[in-house]
C-alpha cells in the first residue's frame, strides 16, 4: 500500500474541485498516457476518469467508484495495470487550519496484487510527481 499526502492552501471544497473537475490544469505532462502535453483529463462523478488528446484519441485512466464532495473520491485506477487488473485509489480531503490535506491511498485489489507488487516503486514515485504538480497549481 502507498500512502501520500500534501497540504493545499485552500479550503476543502476548492481542493476537491481542483483535484477532480480541474484535473487537466495540474496533472503533470509526464504522466499523460496520450503523450500529448495539451491533452485534457476528465474525472466525472458518473464514473469516467479519462484523457483526450488534441487529435481526439481517448484513453480510460480509471473508473470513479465514489464521488463524495468535498471529502472523498475512490477510483479503480488503470494507470500501470489496465482495466482488467485495476488498483484501488482513495483520495480524501481534510480541513487543516484553513488549508486542506489531500491524502492518497493506493493499494492492490484482489486481481492486481501481483502487478501492484511489481510496480509499487513506480507507483510511489509517480504519486510524488503527481502530488507535487498539484501543490504547484
Amino acid at each position: 500500500m502507498i500512502e501520500k499526502s500534501v497540504v493545499l492552501n485552500c479550503p476543502v471544497h476548492e481542493a476537491f474541485d481542483l483535484f477532480t473537475r480541474r484535473v487537466s490544469e495540474w496533472w503533470p505532462q509526464s504522466h499523460r498516457l496520450t503523450k500529448d502535453p495539451q491533452s485534457q483529463l476528465f474525472m466525472e462523478p458518473e464514473g469516467r476518469f479519462w484523457e483526450r488528446s488534441l487529435d481526439g484519441r481517448e484513453l480510460e485512466l480509471g473508473r470513479v467508484l465514489s464521488w463524495e464532495p468535498p471529502h472523498r473520491i475512490t477510483l479503480d485506477f488503470y494507470l500501470g495495470t489496465g482495466a482488467i487488473q485495476p488498483t484501488a485509489v482513495e483520495v480524501t480531503f481534510t480541513p487543516e487550519d484553513g488549508r486542506t490535506r489531500v491524502a492518497v491511498v493506493h493499494r492492490a485489489k484482489p486481481d492486481s496484487q501481483d502487478v501492484f507488487a511489481l510496480r509499487a516503486a513506480v507507483f510511489d514515485k509517480s504519486w510524488d510527481a503527481v502530488l507535487a504538480a498539484l501543490v504547484l497549481r
